[in-house]
């Protein structure tokens, strides 16, 4: 008789035990910061003299527009769009460039995987200045956004490595 009383308090016991929370309750703390108060400045006239500016024309003007040719571009984008049309590339470049074989995108699955693995799209084809490229045995390259590595082909323009998409 006493079997069956053992057997009760033991499902009683194993029953009341599973049904505690096993999870802690959330904290609810609040940091309390003593931030410094900021006030205005008082309304005093004090004399306001202005910073000296070099005016040199010649000089500003060649490297705004050295800046300008120097930068790097984006031929053509992830999604196959000519961003860069073929007057602003140089002529030695520009010439050799079909656009109508490089205006190509990724496919749907190869857009997925660079989504799914990277977060974004990178564009397929980038024409970058001298200044910016690297070079090593296998040939001359650029890193894109410091994850991107692109490779220079025959005509002049940097395509993204076949690694990324593949």
């Amino acid at each position: 008789m006493q079997q069956p009383i053992y057997i009760l308090a033991a499902c009683t016991l194993f029953i009341m035990s599973c049904g505690r929370k096993t999870v802690p309750a959330k904290t609810t703390t609040t940091r309390i910061t003593n931030t410094p108060v900021v006030r205005a400045p008082e309304n005093k006239d004090l004399p306001v003299t202005p910073a000296p500016v070099k005016e040199d024309k010649e000089k500003t003007g060649t490297k705004n527009e050295t800046k300008e040719a120097l930068l790097p571009m984006v031929v053509i984008d992830g999604m196959g769009n000519i961003i860069t049309p073929k007057e602003k590339l140089p002529e030695e470049i520009a010439a050799k460039a079909d656009y109508r074989i490089l205006s190509r995108a990724f496919t749907p699955n190869q857009r997925t995987n660079l989504i799914y693995r990277y977060k974004i799209v990178p564009p397929r084809i980038l024409f970058v200045p001298d200044s910016y490229v690297k070079t090593t045995n296998r040939g001359k390259y650029v890193v894109y956004r410091k994850k991107f590595w692109y490779w220079q082909k025959e005509d002049g323009l940097f395509y993204l490595d076949e690694t990324y998409y593949k």
